[in-house]
């Protein structure tokens, strides 16, 4: 449509100033030319003595004696009639003595029609006229008629050429877009339709090449958000459902009287409610830390009173199982701002974690230093280790490797990974070279 509407306007433009030019240029080359005819024949009626006898010569180029005929614009070859129109001479009386038809030699004409001609003074008088008009045949076309048909024509078969090449290369390049995009779109339905391991097969380093990678991107963050959504559901609900199926079971028992509510039996109902809190807390912990709406109560803290309060609750632990639990505070590193009770939260989950999966008469190595400008904390423990594929994931809700890496619920990682978070630092795990794991926080100044 655009290369369409393009080649009408061309024509239209194009058709209207080359004619206006063009006819200009006839207007000028019709003057010249009758300047020129008007000389020679001016030459030949004073050569002939007065007469317009034989002058048919000068049209057909053969003077008598001498060249009469009108030389051309570079000096060669005559200037000859405009396709399209007649040349007429009549003498003074206005009767014709030649035409270029040859069809009314010897016809008088009008005086208005005289009036338009160019007059031929010879002698101080008006010695004939001569009148270029147009040929009275249909078929002959003039001069402007030829240029006005050979543009259009010229313009009509340029403007199909280029409709038609401008067609096949819209279709190519049109086909170079829409082609993928209607892939992208299959593909945005299909995970429309919860399919959310589709993914576009498209390679092309262009636009539409990136944002094929942007979607695949996308794609693979929601099926991971997806699949984590689903295992926090049934986590949840497995988390939930031991506790409460304790309470429903011994509620019934005591309604139907089977049992009694001894002290002991109340004890440890209660205990099962405390956890059902624990666990309810933590989550509402992680999922506020994760939308950074954790609350912080930041203040300069003394580093070795944090650390005797976390590690204090292992102490009896390690010596029971014969644990070489060593405390290791870099010296000179008195305080640094942070929240004390989220952070001894962190210490004490990490310390939990490695204490659980170190082997009696093992290792268990808690490190605080200052490293360039950040405070570092490492829990090292002498356990089997953490599988390479479990790595990556250790820090999710709920998430328990094969060989049951992480606490009881398995939200201790994750709520350690929040508190650091909300603190604008970073935790990471890795295997040692020489066996077990290291945790390690990094902490910024503030």
């Amino acid at each position: 449509m655009v290369i369409g509407v393009a080649v009408v306007v061309m024509a239209f433009t194009s058709r209207l100033y080359i004619g206006n030019i063009f006819d200009c240029y006839v207007e000028g080359y019709r003057s010249v030319l009758m300047e020129h005819w008007e000389q020679a024949f001016r030459s030949y009626y004073a050569y002939n003595r007065g007469s317009w006898e034989g002058v048919e010569d000068v049209l057909m180029h053969r003077p008598r004696g001498r060249m009469f005929g009108p030389r051309g614009m570079d000096g060669g070859g005559y200037l000859g009639i405009i396709p399209g129109e007649r040349l007429v001479l009549t003498d003074k009386q206005g009767r014709i003595v030649l035409d270029s038809l040859n069809e009314r030699t010897g016809e008088t004409l009008s005086l208005r029609i005289l009036e338009q001609g160019t007059p031929i003074m010879y002698g101080g008088e008006q010695v004939g006229t001569l009148i270029l008009q147009p040929q009275t045949a249909m078929t002959v076309m003039t001069m402007e008629e030829e240029f006005s048909h050979s543009v259009f024509w010229a313009v009509f078969w340029g403007g199909i050429t280029a409709l038609l090449a401008g067609a096949a290369l819209s279709y190519l390049l049109t086909g170079q877009i829409t082609r993928p995009l209607a892939l992208l779109t299959a593909s945005a339905q299909k995970f429309a339709r919860r399919d959310f391991q589709h993914r576009v097969q498209l390679k092309r380093k262009d636009e539409i090449g990136n944002l094929a990678e942007a979607f695949n991107f996308m794609a693979e963050s929601i099926e991971k958000n997806e699949n984590l959504r689903s295992n926090l559901l049934a986590d949840v609900s497995h988390e939930l459902r031991t506790p409460l199926t304790i309470l429903r079971g011994n509620f019934e028992a005591l309604q139907a009287g089977k049992i009694e509510a001894t002290p002991e039996l109340l004890s440890s109902l209660y205990d099962e409610v405390l956890r059902l809190g624990r666990l309810v807390s933590d989550l509402e912990s992680i999922n506020l830390a994760e939308a950074g709406k954790l609350p912080l109560h930041c203040r300069d803290v003394e580093l070795g009173a944090l650390l005797s309060r976390a590690t204090a609750a292992f102490q009896h632990e390690a010596n029971e199982r014969m644990i070489d639990f060593t405390l290791e505070l870099e010296e000179g590193l008195k305080s640094w701002i942070l929240d004390e009770d989220r952070i001894t939260q962190v210490l004490i989950n990490l310390l939990a974690n490695a204490f659980k999966f170190t082997p009696d008469k093992g290792e268990t190595k808690l490190q605080v230093r200052e490293e360039k400008g950040n405070l570092v904390i490492e829990v090292q423990d002498s356990g089997p280790g953490i599988p390479e594929k479990d790595l990556p994931l250790v820090f999710e809700r709920f998430y328990k490797s094969g060989k049951g890496r992480g606490d009881g619920s398995g939200l201790g990682l994750s709520i350690a990974k929040s508190f650091v978070e909300a603190h604008g630092g970073k935790i990471n795990a890795y295997n040692r070279p020489e066996g077990g794991s290291i945790f390690s926080v990094t902490l910024p100044s503030t």
